[in-house]
């Protein structure tokens, strides 16, 4: 995901993560990033089940919640981080593509 932000047009101001779904893979989370000048989202990520486990490894402390949550609250804190950018999930434990969302 570095690398994905580096070719990036803007300058990225947060990580965000942001629920979805479909009816091939469920629930997932999106991780894009939110820019400046031009003002505008752009995905870094898809975060789904199946790829939340392999990333999470087996036996990995959910405490209830969904993997994708999980998975993409400690890849895009770290990526966040490592930009020096904030970083927001506005409904991490629970599936819901209607939370409210930073916006561009």
């Amino acid at each position: 995901m570095v690398r994905r932000v580096g070719g990036i047009p803007g300058s990225v101001v947060a990580i965000v993560a942001v629920w979805d779904g479909d009816t091939v893979h469920g629930w997932f989370v999106r991780l894009p990033a939110i820019t400046t000048d031009p003002a505008e989202q752009s995905a870094l990520a898809f975060i789904h089940w199946r790829l939340a486990e392999r990333h999470l490894g087996e036996g990995a402390q959910l405490d209830g919640r969904h993997p994708a949550a999980v998975a993409a609250e400690r890849a895009g804190g770290d990526l966040a981080a490592h930009l020096g950018v904030p970083f927001h999930f506005a409904s991490p434990d629970t599936p819901d593509d209607e939370a409210p969302r930073r916006r561009p």
